[in-house]
């Protein structure tokens, strides 16, 4: 099931095929050249055997300063990858009261709202990867925590009713505890945290959240 999740159709590898073709290449001529070396080695015949596998030798550390190149470069881009996870539209039912409606981009899934305040808040727990486990297509990983309602002035914060939902069904793999228990044979894994991100709460107004490498990020739609 953990496979499934992380490996899933976004997660495809995505090196460019000539790459992959030049290393497959490089790595099938290092190996035939070094082969034959010891073969030639075996048959007494000293220098040409010492040519031959300095020449596959040669040709491994070249496939893989250009591996190590690619995956450098390729992680940069993977770092600036964003997901749509949810879009959020709001009516105004009354003063400091909304009804948001909460779509799920990945599950197709809408659930429904009440929030008290001036502004919405949802959190998340995040899971980013190192760069080389980016280049396997491995995508930031999430789970939607809560989202709550906040009030601008800290008083009204203070003093007024909050409101706050969970996000998530409680049946879903809690990578969270999983990284914590077991973190030193997870050696991909770069880090895991919290984000949360909170913009005003509009009527008729819709938001699309997305997740980066980064965090949490929310910006407005126009209708």
């Amino acid at each position: 099931m953990i496979l499934r999740e992380l490996l899933n159709l976004e997660n495809a590898i995505n090196l460019d095929y000539r790459i992959l073709s030049c290393l497959i290449v490089l790595l099938t001529l290092s190996v035939l050249f070094i082969v034959l070396g010891i073969r030639r080695f075996l048959r007494g015949k000293i220098l040409s055997a010492g040519i031959q596998s300095l020449s596959g030798v040669s040709l491994l550390l070249v496939g893989l300063l250009i591996l190590s190149i690619t995956t450098n470069l390729y992680s940069y881009d993977r770092l600036t990858y964003e997901q749509e996870i949810a879009k959020l539209t709001f009516s105004q039912l009354g003063e400091q009261k909304f009804r948001i409606e909460v779509t799920y981009i990945n599950h197709g899934k809408t659930d429904a709202f009440m929030l008290n305040g001036d502004e919405w808040q949802i959190d998340a727990r995040v899971i980013k990867w190192h760069g080389w486990a980016q280049l396997l297509g491995l995508n930031a990983q999430y789970r939607l925590e809560r989202i709550s309602g906040r009030y601008s002035d800290i008083e009204e914060e203070q003093i007024k009713p909050r409101t706050v939902y969970t996000m998530n069904s409680g049946n879903e793999v809690d990578y969270w505890k999983l990284i914590n228990n077991y973190k030193k044979w997870l050696p991909w894994i770069d880090a895991q945290y919290g984000s949360a991100t909170y913009l005003p709460m509009i009527d008729k107004t819709t938001y699309a959240v997305s997740l980066t490498q980064s965090g949490l990020i929310a910006r407005t739609e126009q209708e």
